[in-house]
């Protein structure tokens, strides 16, 4: 059985079609489908109606992303468990598909799929994990001035999408993981309020011999950006900087955190500049 996990902050009406779609394509007996809304005010009691299946939890605050996340593995049952965004839509069976798969892997600790744009177009969903240096020329706008091959070699310019690897990382947005990868390295860190906590996650996993997968074949439709649809460029922005400072301490060090902390003001001049270009 597959744990579905998905975290809704306003995003209501995304969510709506997500469920709709999941059991359009999929058998309800194989999967326990948890929905956790984040103190975000949506009203999801239609929802509940519609879908009795599905076990709605609610947070008295906005837990982040990992908190919200967590609130429904403690309670996941599944010998896989998948953190679905509410702007994904099926379009097959894609996690019986991955359960399916997945088996056959069985070092195979995380596993992401193909997600595309509405047009169909590809999107880009697996990296490298960052760098010290790429993570300093992206929060410089370097990239958006002069073209960088530190930035492509982190974002996998070169990545074959019709081919099946091992990767890094993919993305959150669909996030397949192994129950005994859970039980051995434990759930998500809730410290990352929003962003970088799937980084970290993969990173966890990597470093216990886990490995990380794209399937090629098996794929749905992703919009993107949904919950922070409203959200000020400059406030995603920070968020951003708070989780990256976070992952590199764990991850290369207080020395990496420290050179991010001190270049903090230059990051914040960039982003105001930013978000009077790009509001939102």
């Amino acid at each position: 059985m597959v744990s579905v996990i998905t975290v809704n902050y306003k995003t209501r009406s995304y969510l709506e079609q997500m469920l709709v779609s999941l059991f359009a394509h999929h058998t309800a007996e194989r999967l326990e489908v948890f929905v956790v809304e984040n103190d975000s005010g949506d009203d999801l009691s239609d929802l509940e109606s519609r879908f009795p299946q599905v076990t709605f939890l609610y947070s008295t605050k906005n837990r982040g992303f990992a908190g919200g996340c967590n609130m429904a593995l403690h309670l996941a049952t599944g010998a896989f468990c998948v953190l679905v965004n509410p702007d994904i839509r099926f379009q097959s069976d894609a996690l019986h598909q991955m359960e399916d798969v997945v088996r056959q892997h069985p070092k195979v600790g995380i596993g992401g799929i193909r997600l595309t744009h509405e047009d169909g177009t590809q999107q880009k969903c697996v990296w490298r994990f960052p760098g010290i240096m790429d993570q300093l020329l992206v929060l410089s706008k370097i990239p958006h001035l002069f073209h960088c091959a530190v930035t492509d070699a982190w974002t996998m310019q070169d990545f074959d999408y019709t081919k099946d690897a091992d990767v890094d990382q993919v993305m959150g947005a669909f996030f397949f993981i192994r129950r005994e990868l859970l039980e051995e390295i434990g759930l998500l860190d809730e410290k990352f309020f929003m962003w970088y906590e799937e980084v970290d996650f993969a990173k966890r996993a990597q470093d216990c011999g886990w490995r990380t997968h794209y399937f090629s074949r098996i794929f749905a439709i992703h919009k993107g950006g949904s919950s922070f649809e409203k959200v000020l460029t400059v406030k995603k922005q920070a968020m951003v900087r708070r989780s990256l400072r976070r992952y590199m301490r764990k991850h290369k060090g207080w020395g990496a955190w420290l050179l991010f902390a001190l270049c903090e003001p230059l990051f914040i001049f960039l982003a105001f500049a930013a978000s009077i270009l790009k509001p939102r």
